[in-house]
């Protein structure tokens, strides 16, 4: 799975003093997607539109990514798209918007009936979402594209979000690989960063997830 690269940072110009210069802080910038937004040209649509609607090249395997934005809180060092005001309402209005777009996806000729090679829920907090949302929003997005056969299935978790139940709930719906947003081990680190969790969740969830069956971690 490939990451996003880090954004851009212009160098101050000698007219940028310190009074007038901005500080990089929490919530200055974002890495939304990549391409940037700023590569996309309307003269590139047609090309888009002609990769869509063509026949994938044989062998070529077929991943799922899976973007979950909400979090219990930004972290300090965090240049990701996330929100952390959102309530129940909101995360269901993006879950459908969600299973929307994948069925869509769905529909095109270079994605429609491929077998998914891997499957990847990432953030944001995938695990911020209730055991019944994940379990309804799984539910719906399998019924579009089912990764029964994927070769790995992997969920990004924040410790502090999550309960015996909920790793149940990930274990019974596919998931077959948890990643562990711990960080750092040490509790003066995790809040110096702005971490949401605390040291004795990040054991307690990890002792729970290798108790529900969670083999890779």
């Amino acid at each position: 799975v490939s990451t996003s690269p880090r954004p851009a940072l212009i160098p101050p110009t000698p007219a940028m003093t310190e009074t007038t210069q901005e500080k990089t802080g929490l919530g200055n910038y974002f890495v939304a997607n990549y391409p940037p937004f700023s590569a996309w040209k309307p003269e590139h649509l047609a090309a888009a539109h002609a990769a869509l609607h063509a026949s994938p090249r044989p062998g070529t395997p077929l991943g799922l990514y899976l973007h979950i934005p909400f979090c219990r809180k930004r972290c300090k060092f965090c240049y990701f798209r996330v929100y952390t005001d959102k309530n129940a309402r909101d995360v269901e209005t993006y879950s459908d918007a969600l299973v929307k777009e994948v069925s869509l996806y769905a529909k095109t000729p270079v994605v429609g009936g491929r077998p998914l090679h891997y499957v990847y829920f990432g953030g944001g907090t995938p695990s911020y979402l209730s055991a019944s949302q994940l379990r309804d929003l799984m539910t719906r997005l399998q019924a579009v594209m089912p990764w029964d056969g994927a070769e790995e299935v992997t969920f990004e978790c924040e410790p502090g979000t999550l309960q015996r139940h909920k790793l149940e709930t990930l274990r019974e719906m596919g998931v077959t690989r948890l990643s562990l947003g711990i960080e750092n081990f040490d509790p003066k680190i995790l809040e110096y960063n702005g971490r949401a969790h605390l040291e004795e969740e990040i054991h307690r969830a990890y002792g729970w997830a290798r108790e529900v069956g969670f083999d890779q971690i």
